[in-house]
């Protein structure tokens, strides 16, 4: 004869839980409730339809954040109502996830997985931004800007959502040791090109055509659409004018 031994589940070890507190019933009626929002909730993120849906959201933001106008200086309408939309999305998602994992006490906890700590940071920066613009008066300052400047990590909650892409963001990260000296070579390569047109355009893109007796810029020539106004290399200033800065 062979005996299975099954651990009792969250429900019935708060069903034989007992103790000499007071309000037992109640205490143990609220852990019930709780135990079966948990369940909920670990339900749903485990369906594959969350999953999908999440990956939908995810790839529209990168669609909203690569077609928005990055010169203009406030944002439009339509840009404020998708900020709000996937705020709200993204909370929703982490909500669903910390009752269904908790926040980082317990084991496999919601805090406990580095990926779920890329998430969180990614959507706290997004709640500050939005109560800096709702409580600090709605001014674009600078701070509301670089705040706003962290919408560019969102679509790295791509790769929380797909288990290959973890894996190889792993194999990249530890790659980078062994590849510390082609690092080293790139470098090298890289200050000789740089010192090298420092040499070559110094200047280039600075000079403009100055008269010599009034010592004025030449207007004409700095309007000119051809050569930009600079003056050096191929771009020679009238008779009558230096190149200078």
């Amino acid at each position: 004869m062979i005996l299975h031994v099954t651990e009792q589940s969250r429900l019935e070890k708060n069903k034989n839980y007992e103790d000499r507190w007071p309000l037992l019933n109640l205490r143990k009626e609220l852990q019930r409730i709780r135990i079966k929002i948990n369940m909920s909730a670990y339900n749903v993120m485990k369906h594959k339809a969350f999953e999908s849906t999440c990956m939908a959201v995810i790839g529209f933001n990168c669609y909203c954040l690569a077609t928005t106008d990055p010169t203009a200086e406030y944002p439009t309408e339509f840009d404020q109502f998708t900020d709000k939309l996937f705020l709200g999305l993204y909370s929703t998602e982490m909500a669903i996830k910390l009752l269904a994992l908790g926040f980082v006490f317990n084991e496999g906890a919601y805090l406990r997985d580095p990926w779920n700590i890329l998430d969180f940071v990614i959507v706290s920066s997004a709640w500050l931004t939005f109560l800096q613009e709702a409580f600090g008066g709605g001014g674009g300052g600078s701070s509301v800007g670089a705040l706003r400047a962290f919408r560019v990590l969102r679509p790295l909650r791509a790769v929380t959502s797909i288990k290959g892409l973890q894996v190889l963001v792993v194999a990249v990260l530890k790659s980078i040791p062994l590849l510390k000296d082609t690092f080293l070579i790139l470098t090298f390569f890289f200050l000789i090109f740089a010192i090298a047109g420092l040499q070559l355009l110094t200047g280039l893109t600075k000079q403009v055509c100055v008269h010599i007796d009034t010592g004025k810029v030449n207007l004409e020539f700095r309007d000119n659409l051809a050569n930009q106004g600079l003056c050096g290399g191929a771009n020679y200033c009238p008779v009558g004018d230096f190149c200078g800065q």
